[in-house]
């Protein structure tokens, strides 16, 4: 057995999903990152200009391949965009004499615990099979924190291919997977490109509430509602908060609408179909066929929230049933219990400073910050068209930093003209 074949064997014993190994240098996608950043699409995100992310010799002096992973962490749940086109046919159905629960949306990665975690333990145990295998090998291991473009090597290895939201996209999993890379100091047998299988779908750019897939393959981070809710730290500009709905971290539309996420058609929802695996949508007539993962620390996190008391059980459970035949486990929730998985907004306003802290420790939302997380309910209030929020508003404007202040008063206007 080949070395680089070893490798790959113990990459995928030790839990990862996907495995490739990617040459040294992909110079031309290097040089499109470091052109994407002095055209400004990176905002505000400094990090982005460190030039040692245009040459990882500057990182390992004797690096000669890279080894790259990914690792699936979409859960069973609906999608935002099956969500929202959900509670859209129930209110119609309902019509307007019932009071609906405005409900905000965390990005699918963040619904578990801290993924960096998680992928660098499992490329310290690669890491350690890999020093045995070859003793006084070099490496570095990076989990989206260093200086080093994941993305480029992770499409030079095989592993997917670089789709027009400019996600990794595997043709068998499709895209929910994180990655994961280590430099290494062997010189191993490098594997193809995956081929581009957008052909000329365009649904990701069409589908970005604002405009943040400018082309094909290029994206604006400044316009992007995950860089609005989690990087900026400062003030979101006003022409994109209505853009940005219910989404209080992250947002996943260009994955959602993406048809490497979905395939083939069902004749009920519900009930699976006896020659396709794949998931069943919670909307009437369409089906998932994609990779999920039961692996618990990626299941959406049930926050214990003792100062808050749902209506009606609301906080309870979720509004959409998971999507691989299993009814969500409600049993041990009680009005008191949260999951992160499509959470009411008045819940998330029910806990402090040190709560937050507490309860997302292990969590990528901490990446936010309070004053962030505070910032971006208020968006997503003033979003909601419901009244119910404008006491909260109120108050939180009267005893907020300035960030904040100024997003409570931009949402009450909003409430104040619906």
């Amino acid at each position: 057995m080949s070395l680089s074949l070893a490798i790959k064997e113990h990459a995928l014993h030790v839990g990862f999903d996907l495995v490739g190994i990617a040459p040294l240098v992909p110079a031309r996608d290097l040089v499109f990152a470091r052109q994407w950043v002095e055209r400004g699409y990176g905002g505000e995100m400094r990090y982005l200009k460190n030039p040692r992310r245009d040459d990882p010799r500057r990182i390992l002096p004797t690096a000669k391949s890279v080894v790259c992973v990914g690792l699936v962490y979409n859960d069973p749940h609906a999608y935002s965009t099956e969500v929202v086109q959900a509670e859209g046919s129930r209110q119609k159905a309902e019509g307007s004499g019932k009071e609906h629960v405005p409900r905000g949306w965390i990005s699918r990665y963040a619904w578990g615990e801290d993924y960096h975690d998680i992928l660098r333990a499992r490329l310290e145990r690669l890491r350690v099979v890999l020093e045995r295998l070859v003793p006084g090998v070099e490496t570095r291991i990076f989990v989206d924190t260093g200086p080093i473009v994941e993305r480029a090597f992770a499409r030079y290895s095989g592993i997917g291919w670089m789709g027009k939201n400019t996600c990794l996209v595997n043709e068998a999993k499709g895209s929910w997977f994180f990655l994961g890379v280590m430099l290494t100091s062997l010189e191993l047998e490098p594997d193809l490109p995956a081929p581009d299988r957008c052909g000329s779908c365009t649904a990701c750019l069409e589908a970005c509430p604002t405009g943040a897939l400018v082309e094909p393959y290029v994206m604006d981070a400044s316009r992007c509602i995950s860089y609005f809710t989690i990087e900026l730290k400062g003030s979101i500009p006003e022409q994109f908060r209505p853009a940005i709905g219910g989404n209080i971290f992250g947002c996943d539309i260009c994955q959602d609408v993406c048809p490497w996420n979905w395939t083939g058609r069902s004749q009920e929802s519900g009930v699976r179909s006896q020659k396709s695996s794949g998931q069943l949508s919670v909307v009437r007539g369409q089906q998932r066929k994609v990779a999920t993962t039961m692996f618990p620390e990626f299941q959406p996190l049930r926050l214990d929230l003792p100062g808050y008391k749902s209506r009606s059980g609301e906080g309870t459970t979720s509004p959409a049933p998971n999507t691989q035949n299993r009814e969500p486990d409600t049993r041990h929730l009680t009005p008191e219990t949260l999951s992160l998985f499509n959470p009411p907004l008045e819940a998330l306003t029910s806990f402090s400073e040190e709560d937050f802290r507490r309860l997302f420790a292990n969590s990528p939302i901490k990446r936010a910050k309070y004053r962030g997380w505070l910032r971006n309910l208020c968006v997503a209030m003033g979003n909601s068209g419901n009244p119910r929020f404008i006491p909260w508003l109120q108050k939180i404007r009267e005893l907020a930093d300035p960030i904040v202040r100024e997003h409570a008063e931009w949402a009450l206007k909003r409430l104040e003209q619906a």
